[in-house]
């Protein structure tokens, strides 16, 4: 049965400065395991606040850092302006404090979280797997590969991937260099399903594959962390 939630926008302190994200926990009374959800370029629109809730819903407490500070984007122009102004250096800082953050509240039980990110957050989850051992686990949708290649072999996380035909070789260069260096990965294919896949306000939205990814994502959740 699905949980009723709670969810707000929190402040929290990354690296002296201050940083805000969308959280959201199940109401039930009980401390329970944390994922980040990292937003697409659009920023942290309702899409990404409708995510962050329904994993809440599944018994997650979910947050997702707000990597743009309030700015969103609806109009895919403006979305490659955000995205390629991002300093990527103070996201990771974001990231990782928000990781933190949530380990010191009393809700959260776990030693670990999990990182799920969607198209330009599908690489930052994948980074942040990379970088941080507190990662438990980590879900890239259409999100890059490791760059550089030969970081990936700091990762310690399971990797779950899920990609539209469309973008084939990015699923098999993140297959192949995981695999190359030893790690645990799986990636999923959907045949007609494009780049957004998984976004159902965007025109590149493929309900079988959204459908099917999604238990798949929980699962994963649910075993790793």
């Amino acid at each position: 049965m699905p949980e009723s939630v709670n969810g707000s926008m929190v402040n929290y302190k990354s690296n002296g400065d201050s940083a805000s994200a969308y959280v959201a926990y199940p109401e039930n009374g009980k401390s329970n395991r944390a994922v980040i959800v990292i937003q697409e370029w659009w920023g942290l629109d309702e899409h990404i606040r409708d995510i962050t809730d329904r994993f809440a819903r599944q018994g997650f407490v979910a947050a997702s850092p707000d990597l743009f500070h309030g700015r969103v984007a609806t109009e895919p122009s403006d979305a490659q302006k955000l995205a390629q102004a991002l300093d990527r250096d103070r996201a990771a800082k974001e990231i990782d404090a928000l990781g933190k953050w949530l380990g010191d509240q009393s809700y959260v039980t776990g030693e670990k979280f999990g990182v799920v990110g969607y198209c330009m957050g599908g690489g930052l989850a994948l980074s942040t797997a990379i970088r941080n051992s507190q990662v438990g686990g980590c879900v890239n949708y259409y999100g890059g590969a490791p760059n550089p290649p030969e970081s990936a072999q700091n990762l310690e996380a399971p990797v779950l991937g899920f990609f539209g035909t469309d973008e084939v070789e990015r699923a098999n260069s993140l297959e192949e260099i995981l695999k190359g260096y030893g790690k645990q990965v799986e990636v999923h294919i959907y045949d007609g399903a494009t780049h957004g896949f998984f976004n159902d306000t965007g025109d590149g939205y493929h309900q079988n594959a959204s459908y099917d990814t999604w238990p798949r994502a929980l699962r994963f959740f649910e075993t790793v962390l």
